[in-house]
């Protein structure tokens, strides 16, 4: 996203640039001006949406954040550096991180092939627990324990810096003894994934909750996978509240047996059996060493930059961005004058005159005219050679008609630019804006103009949504999630798109069992949606949950003649041995839609375990065609002529793989073995 450069005044502190908007607030690199002209350094000022300040859940949670928060001293910990309120507004002025969260770093990993580096993740985990460590021994002024519990201890909520530094971050639904929760009382907190069994039966909760998070984190480096995992929400905290983890060990032998036992230990369903504290779980794994050796936050430092580099990177580019629009350096001469909030600085004084209070904003009509005065005055100052041309920007209909015109990508980002800022714009045509953007490949300018869109109107439905899908395209996980709450939250009882919109956000995490959750949600609301059913079907049957994928299939293709839907209920027949039922189907499949290669496939599979040798590798040969790209039918193809004892097609083929797929190719040709 590219940051707002225009400098505003709020309270004291002079803001230069918006470097991040989430679904409940929006931050700004901002800097501390004193009445003397002094100046503090530069700080990230967080700020609640306006349409949020009426929230009276949303600003607990932000209060709750900054006094948590600030009870903690630690350089493993956020610091926050002011809790103030400016009018009826709060806001937080923080330390200033560069980084990216822990989630992000894992992702960027996984985008690669690759998994974080063990000795990396340790130092990730070891550093963040003795932040949280710190947390759980707070004591308020007269050293009564806080009994802090963060009750949301996930990468989401671990900040890496580009410096290797670590921090724990965004206490919102934390709890302390003196100060309470930031959320309603009764309702399960932070992630499923990472909940302690107490936190799910509902417990007691203590500082080892968070213990159990920090063996949830360990258990998924060393395994590559959760220690609980199901096709439902429900069934995976059934299973965190009543089962164990299977040992690492028996996932992977590599495992160092030491490390293995301080996972186990932190993931004890009873509280009592698990670490006493923080402090002794990061003595263990420090102790563990060999294989399991804690990397330097010099090593963490080079890791972070070789996957976010400076010259690549937007939020890295973003920050800097926002450091060079930032007009309050300390190495200038004269403190700025203040201007009211949100008025653009439209140029620097000739001589700074002295620091003053800050004048209220004039009306929105007024303050467009005094824009214009400005800005006529300054080309003025450059002389009688300046020539001003107004020129006012085509209406949003002219340029979303030219836009839907063109299907090349640049010239419809070129044509949509600027659109969310035009006042002219309606609902519906930032909503379609915003759809012609993601369709032309350019996330970062649909979620500007679904930022626009939210401001606008916060009340509709459509806006939240599609700074949902502009996120989940630019994997910004909790930014999509607080856009689809918000949609649930305006979206009418039976409005399947919140549903459809998590769905799709779960997939692209690698979380298919939320997937799944999410589209049977949907499918009770609208069991004929053609959103819906076939989408929930494929990904029942990409799960292995046969009975449930034909029924849901099944259903479907009684009503729509949906080749793709026709073509998987025949795969998912194959698999219950229905074997002339599934021949049935993908040819049916095939007569709707003769170029479909993923039928072509699945009838090979059908024919080859029906002994036509010939017929499966016409239908192969045939997929190979038509999805030259995808190696699974030549995989295929290369499996039956061994089984038929084609030696020399066989090499044939193998050839095909080594000059199409050179990087894969041995690793495929193992499929060339007889399957039988």
């Amino acid at each position: 996203m590219v940051p707002d450069s225009n400098p505003s005044w709020f309270g004291r502190y002079r803001l230069s640039s918006r470097i991040a908007t989430g679904g409940m607030a929006e931050v700004y690199l901002g800097r501390r001006i004193e009445e003397d002209g002094s100046r503090g350094p530069a700080v990230a000022v967080k700020r609640l949406l306006p349409h949020m300040l009426t929230d009276r859940r949303v600003v607990q949670m932000f209060l709750n954040e900054a006094r948590i928060t600030a009870q903690i001293q630690h350089p493993n910990v956020v610091s926050i550096l002011e809790l103030g309120v400016e009018g009826n507004e709060p806001f937080i002025a923080m330390e200033l991180l560069e980084g990216r969260s822990f989630a992000e770093v894992r992702q960027a990993a996984a985008e690669r092939g690759q998994h974080v580096p063990l000795g990396i993740t340790l130092r990730i985990l070891v550093d963040a627990c003795r932040g949280l460590d710190a947390a759980h021994r707070a004591v308020d002024e007269e050293g009564r324990p806080l009994r802090i519990v963060h009750r949301d201890f996930t990468p989401d909520n671990i900040h890496v810096g580009v410096s290797g530094t670590v921090k724990v971050i965004d206490f919102g639904i934390a709890r302390a003894e003196s100060i309470g929760s930031g959320t309603e009382p009764g309702t399960l907190k932070g992630k499923f994934f990472y909940m302690s069994p107490e936190m799910i039966i509902g417990n007691a909760v203590d500082h080892r909750a968070d213990i159990f998070a920090a063996g949830v984190m360990l258990y998924e480096q060393l395994c590559g996978r959760r220690p609980f995992s199901g096709p439902s929400t429900e069934v995976v905290l059934h299973r965190i509240a009543t089962e164990r983890p299977r040992p690492p060990t028996e996932l992977d032998p590599s495992v160092p047996p030491a490390l293995e036992h301080i996972c186990l230990t932190a993931l004890a369903r009873d509280p009592q059996e698990r670490f006493e504290s923080l402090q002794l779980f990061t003595e263990a794994i420090a102790r563990v060493g060999g294989s399991a050796e804690v990397a330097s936050p010099e090593q963490v430092a080079d890791y972070v930059e070789s996957l976010f580099p400076l010259d690549s990177d937007p939020k890295r580019q973003a920050l800097r961005s926002a450091r060079l629009a930032d007009p309050s350096q300390p190495s200038a001469t004269n403190a700025p004058a203040r201007q009211p909030v949100n008025t653009p600085a439209l140029a620097p004084p000739q001589e700074a005159p002295a620091v003053q209070a800050a004048p209220p904003p004039p009306p929105a009509r007024k303050r467009k005219l005094v824009l214009v005065v400005a800005m006529l005055g300054g080309l003025l100052a450059l002389g009688g050679g300046a020539t001003l041309v107004l020129r006012q920007a085509p209406p949003p209909a002219q340029r979303l008609a030219t836009a839907e015109a063109t299907t090349a990508p640049k010239a419809r980002v070129s044509a949509l630019e600027g659109l969310g800022q035009d006042e002219r714009a309606t609902a519906a045509q930032l909503a379609r804006a915003g759809a012609l953007l993601l369709a032309a490949g350019a996330p970062a300018e649909a979620l500007d103009v679904a930022e626009a869109f939210v401001a606008r109107f916060p009340q509709d439905v459509e806006a939240h949504l599609l700074a949902a899908r502009a996120s989940t395209e630019l994997r910004m996980g909790r930014r999509a999630e607080r856009a689809i709450e918000q949609a649930t939250a305006l979206a009418s009882p039976k409005d399947v798109r919140p549903s459809l919109a998590l769905a799709e956000l779960r997939e692209r995490q690698g979380d298919v069992s939320g997937a799944v959750s999410a589209l049977a949600q949907a499918y009770e609301k609208h069991p004929r949606d053609a959103r819906v059913a076939p989408r929930y079907g494929l990904l029942l049957s990409s799960t292995g949950q046969l009975d449930q994928a034909a029924e849901v299939l099944g259903a479907w293709t009684r009503r729509a003649e949906d080749a793709r839907a026709l073509a998987e209920l025949g795969f998912v027949r194959y698999r219950q041995d229905k074997l002339d039922e599934a021949a049935s189907l993908l040819r049916r499949a095939l007569r709707k839609e003769p170029e479909l290669a993923l039928a072509h496939s699945y009838l090979g599979a059908v024919l080859f375990r029906q002994d036509n040798i010939s017929g499966a590798e016409r239908a192969y040969r045939e997929a190979d065609r038509l999805a030259p790209k995808d190696p699974r039918a030549l995989v295929s193809l290369c499996q039956v002529l061994a089984h038929a004892g084609r030696v020399d097609d066989v090499e044939v083929v193998k050839r095909s793989l080594e000059a199409r797929f050179p990087e894969q190719a041995r690793a495929l040709a193992t499929g060339c073995a007889p399957a039988r």
